[in-house]
C-alpha cells in the first residue's frame, strides 16, 4: 500500500522535480563558469576577494532550494486538496498519520535528492578551481539556504492541509518570516551556530504538519 502511495506521489511530482533539478544544475554551472572566468582573468586578485573579502560567489544558488520546495510542494499537495483527493488518501487502510508522513517524507527525500545533486556538483566542479578554505565555508552557507527550502516545503504542506482559511493565512505569514530569515545573505564563515538553530526550526516544522493533517482529517473548522 505504501509503495502504491509513493508511486502516486511520483506521478504527480516527477516533471516538476525535473524542472527544479535542471534549474539547480544550471545555477551551479553558472557559479562555476563565473569562478573559472575570475581565475583566468586575475587569479591573485580573485582569490583575495574570495578569501579576504569573503565575496559570496555562489549567490545564484540562494533561491534554488526554495524554488524546488515550491515546485514539489505545490505539485504534491494542491491537486490533493483542490480535488478533495486527500480525503481518500487519509481513509486508506493505513493510519492517517502514516499516510501523511509517507507523503511528506517522500517530498522531503525528493527535495533532498535535488539539492544533494546540486551541492555535489558544486563541490566536484568548484574544487577544480578553489581551495578548501573557500569551498567549506561556501558549502556551509549554502546548507543554510537548503534548510530554508526544507522549512518552506513543510509549511507548504501545512497550508495545503489546513481546512480554515484564516489559519492558512497565519501560517503563510509565519512561513514568510521564517524563510526570509533563513534565506538572508549571511557572511561566509559565520553560519556555524545558525546551521544548528535553523536545523531545529526545520525539524519542528516537519512535526507541525501532523497538527494540520489531523484537523483536515477530522474536518475541524
Amino acid at each position: 500500500m505504501i509503495l502504491h502511495l509513493i508511486y502516486k506521489e511520483w506521478l504527480k511530482t516527477r516533471w516538476f522535480a525535473l524542472i527544479a533539478a535542471l534549474v539547480g544544475v544550471a545555477s551551479v554551472l553558472g557559479i562555476v563558469i563565473g569562478v573559472a572566468g575570475g581565475v583566468r582573468a586575475d587569479a591573485p586578485f580573485y582569490f583575495y576577494q574570495l578569501i579576504v573579502g569573503k565575496e559570496r560567489f555562489f549567490d545564484l544558488f540562494r533561491f534554488v532550494p526554495l524554488f524546488a520546495a515550491v515546485m514539489i510542494g505545490c505539485s504534491q499537495f494542491l491537486p490533493e486538496v483542490t480535488d478533495k483527493r486527500i480525503k481518500l488518501s487519509l481513509h486508506l487502510p493505513l493510519n492517517a498519520t502514516a499516510v501523511v508522513y509517507c507523503m511528506v517524507f517522500y517530498g522531503f527525500l525528493l527535495l533532498l535528492a535535488i539539492v544533494a545533486v546540486c551541492l555535489l556538483l558544486f563541490l566536484g566542479l568548484g574544487a577544480i578551481y578553489l581551495p578548501g578554505e573557500v569551498m567549506v565555508p561556501a558549502l556551509k552557507t549554502m546548507s543554510v539556504w537548503v534548510l530554508g527550502g526544507m522549512t518552506a516545503y513543510f509549511w507548504i504542506a501545512m497550508m495545503a492541509l489546513e481546512p480554515v482559511g484564516r489559519y492558512r493565512f497565519g501560517y503563510f505569514i509565519i512561513a514568510y518570516l521564517l524563510v526570509s530569515l533563513i534565506l538572508r545573505r549571511y557572511p561566509i564563515g559565520g553560519v556555524d551556530t545558525l546551521l544548528w538553530i535553523f536545523a531545529g526550526v526545520t525539524l519542528v516544522s516537519s512535526f507541525s504538519v501532523l497538527f494540520t493533517a489531523y484537523r483536515f482529517n477530522k474536518g475541524i473548522l
